[in-house]
């Protein structure tokens, strides 16, 4: 491996899983069907997350049963009460402001079910269990542009990338939603080219269409998605169409149609 091959490669950290008790300080509605936690804890001193695409476990209590905090064993997370375990679902962490034990949370809110159900009803003062992140998949700033794609539940993350990369590098976003309001939660600065598509019911794979008519800039660039499963697989072929290398894309499935609680890596 040549150094500059090294320089981009996507690099694997692992961090100790930690189980922390969070209280919800604030709560931000940012669009219609959108909202945005700040969660505070002192258990939040140490908290790493080394990767804008990082995921935080927060577990939902069951309705009407206390938050549990498990304990860490070597079989994984072990609860005391089994028969109401509670919902875990999988969020990218916003931001964390250390000095002030802050970690924010951003919820879409069109799912149904307890995370959904909670994320509505949330006030100050609640408190949930999280776990993790257990990894980070760290993508080098090193590539001449980086291409973000996906619709409102890959939006805290492409937010983060956006913040984070350095003010000289090109990038593009593409973020597919129903919601005008969320047309405007991207960040804006030098260098930074926003395409929106505006979510069809009966247009599925319009993401995937959006990203075929996409020219992308010269240089060596690098891809990341994030969408609904089939959604994902439609926009990793299209970037593999234009001719990008396996090793210059990460897409993800954030979740399925039709099935609660999904998140798989795609590449």
């Amino acid at each position: 491996m040549t150094t500059m091959q090294s320089k981009l490669a996507v690099q694997r950290v692992r961090h100790p899983i930690v189980v922390r008790t969070i209280t919800v300080k604030a709560k931000e509605q940012l669009a219609q069907n959108y909202v945005r936690f700040y969660f505070t804890s002192p258990e939040l001193a140490g908290f790493v997350s080394s990767s804008f695409d990082d995921h935080i476990k927060l577990f939902f209590p069951l309705s009407g049963k206390a938050v549990q905090k498990p304990q860490m064993t070597e079989q994984g997370l072990k609860f005391q009460d089994p028969a109401n375990k509670p919902v875990a679902r999988d969020y990218p962490p916003l931001a964390l402001d250390a000095g002030g034990m802050v970690v924010e949370v951003e919820f879409v809110l069109h799912e149904d079910g307890r995370a959904g159900s909670w994320a509505l009803q949330a006030e100050v003062g609640d408190q949930l269990v999280m776990a993790g992140p257990r990894g980070s998949m760290v993508i080098p700033e090193e590539y001449d542009w980086h291409l973000l794609i996906g619709d409102e539940t890959a939006l805290p993350a492409m937010t983060r990338r956006i913040a984070e990369l350095p003010a000289s590098k090109t990038v593009l976003a593409v973020l597919e939603t129903d919601d005008p309001q969320l047309q405007h939660q991207l960040p804006v600065r030098d260098g930074l080219r926003t395409y929106y598509v505006q979510r069809q019911a009966n247009q599925p794979l319009q993401l995937a269409q959006k990203v075929q008519q996409l020219v992308l800039p010269e240089g060596l660039g690098f891809a990341w998605a994030a969408a609904e499963s089939a959604v994902a697989k439609a926009v990793r072929a299209e970037l593999v169409e234009k001719g990008l290398e396996n090793t210059q894309i990460r897409a993800s499935s954030y979740w399925r149609q039709g099935d609660a609680g999904v998140h798989e890596t795609l590449s």
